[in-house]
């Protein structure tokens, strides 16, 4: 008598880690271990594979990184949020969820750990995570001279002031609609997902992940009355830079920055290609909160 071997949900799993995290290399062979256990096909990237044993190494697939969305239908990220936002900036547009692992801080983003990873993969081959689709925005910039450049943000584009600058002011449009300009250090655009992120740090608000939904926060804002504003979703903002004598850096996640001059135009809308994040349905968005900010 045999007994039939359970399909699983995924065949192709692609794993990238933060090598200079503490206990990476133990996270990331226990994970293609449980893996491969479980009859996948586990993908990586030369700097992951780096990590391996020459022998585990035989029994994996290592591409070169830009090709490693083309051969997964789920991406495993180990490390931090920053790892996460670099991962996903990595996928673009390409329908391919990620299950981050937190081996960094706070971690809002990687939201599993190590002590329950056997479990999720467990549940993630039996299908039973969620994939939950996240809002995305998109920065158009249009130099003065007719360049343009294309941004996708999963957490925030910064407008804000060099470190040695005075303050800025940023005129804000909605739909064409004058919204006000901003004079202070700066001013964040995010996403549901990034008002978590610097946006909070700010002193703006918490909104539910999933919602279709801008953030506009000030950076310490000259006027005390200029309070972060929640917009909705479809709305097209335009920033334009009104300072000519100080230095303005304008930053997408944190990961790439460029400088910005008077007369350049940013082009603020929500990109049409949503971020793919797995979820234990078993785990809250409320419970996440509980545990990364303390809540009672």
């Amino acid at each position: 008598m045999t007994t039939e071997k359970k399909k699983i949900k995924y065949k192709h799993i692609g794993i990238i880690s933060n090598p200079t995290k503490k206990d990476a290399a133990e996270g990331v062979k226990k994970i293609i271990s449980l893996l491969l256990e479980k009859g996948t096909v586990v993908w990586t990237e030369e700097e992951t594979a780096s990590l391996l044993s020459p022998e585990m190494m035989k029994k994996i697939k290592v591409v070169d990184r830009v090709c490693l969305p083309d051969r997964v239908e789920v991406m495993i990220v180990l490390g931090g949020d920053g790892t996460f936002l670099n991962v996903a900036r990595l996928i673009d547009k390409k329908p391919v969820p990620i299950l981050g692992v937190n081996f960094g801080t706070l971690g809002f983003l990687t939201e599993l750990t190590m002590d329950e990873i056997e479990e999720s993969i467990d549940k993630l081959l039996n299908g039973k995570f969620i994939v939950e689709n996240r809002p995305v925005i998109r920065v158009k910039l249009t130099r003065r001279n007719g360049h343009i450049a294309i941004y996708r943000c999963v957490n925030e584009v910064v407008i804000k002031r060099d470190t040695l600058a005075r303050i800025i002011e940023v005129e804000l449009r909605a739909n064409g609609k004058f919204v006000s300009t901003f004079r202070g250090d700066g001013l964040i655009v995010a996403t549901p997902t990034g008002s978590t992120a610097y946006s909070l740090s700010a002193g703006g608000p918490i909104i539910f992940p999933t919602l279709s939904a801008m953030l506009i926060t000030p950076i310490c804002p000259h006027t005390l009355t200029m309070r972060p504003l929640v917009i909705d979703g479809s709305i097209v903002l335009t920033a334009q830079l009104k300072t000519t004598s100080e230095t303005v850096m304008v930053i997408f996640d944190g990961q790439e920055g460029i400088e910005l001059r008077k007369g350049d135009r940013l082009d603020i809308t929500k990109s049409p290609y949503d971020l793919l994040i797995l979820r234990d349905p078993d785990k809250s968005y409320y419970q996440t909160l509980r545990e990364k900010l303390h809540w009672g």
